[in-house]
């Protein structure tokens, strides 16, 4: 198997062939990569929920169910895998998905803006304030801190952004300046810098986030 396959095929194989040798029922396997941060593989490529992960952590290893695996053997299926997701190959076809969503975001804060300089309205305008008010606030904060914890990372960014909002929107309402438009628009220039920043790796081999 190893001169057979490279790369993430590698991996789901080698949890294939480790869970029929220990009839296992569940496995996963919790790699941290330098290009995209914290990944987690499960038996069969199962989906991987929130609250698997949570339970996991960020802590790298091998989990098995039941847990009935030598830890020799644990050692050396981790340290395969490991070495197989930080070779070259895999390096180059693994997605930057924290340059990509903030490229998103980046797109989303000048659209939302654009739309309420120009007083437009619709389901486009809806969509993206519904966005920029979950999620640009709190991940042009949480990105920088490249956590590499998916679950945590989501969970912050969305409680970072109401926190701000409703931070911003108390301190307006108090000196009796409240402009919801206004709000939004500071919000949307304020937060755009460290977007702009996050996704220039996307473009850049050599940009901040690698």
């Amino acid at each position: 198997m190893a001169t057979g396959e490279s790369g993430l095929g590698f991996i789901y194989s080698a949890l294939e062939l480790l869970a029929t040798r220990f009839e296992l029922s569940d496995a996963a396997i919790v790699i941290a990569n330098e290009s995209v941060g914290l990944q987690i593989f499960r038996l069969g490529q199962r989906d991987v929920s929130v609250e698997l992960a949570v339970r996991l952590g960020a802590t790298p290893g091998v989990y098995c169910s039941p847990d009935i695996v030598p830890d020799e053997d644990l050692e050396v299926f981790f340290g395969a895998c490991q070495r197989t997701l930080s070779s070259p190959q895999t390096r180059l076809v693994a997605p930057n998905w924290r340059a990509i969503i903030s490229t998103v975001l980046v797109l989303i804060d000048i659209a939302t803006f654009v739309m309420t300089m120009t007083n437009v309205h619709g389901p486009g305008r809806f969509f993206c304030g519904l966005v920029f008010g979950l999620a640009i606030p709190g991940w042009s904060v949480v990105g920088l801190l490249k956590l590499k914890n998916a679950a945590l990372e989501v969970g912050l960014t969305l409680a970072t952004s109401l926190s701000l909002i409703m931070i911003l929107a108390q301190i307006m309402m108090t000196v009796n300046l409240w402009h919801p438009i206004v709000l939004q628009e500071s919000i949307g220039l304020l937060c755009l810098p460290s977007l702009v920043w996050q996704a220039t790796s996307l473009f850049s081999p050599k940009g901040p986030l690698r």
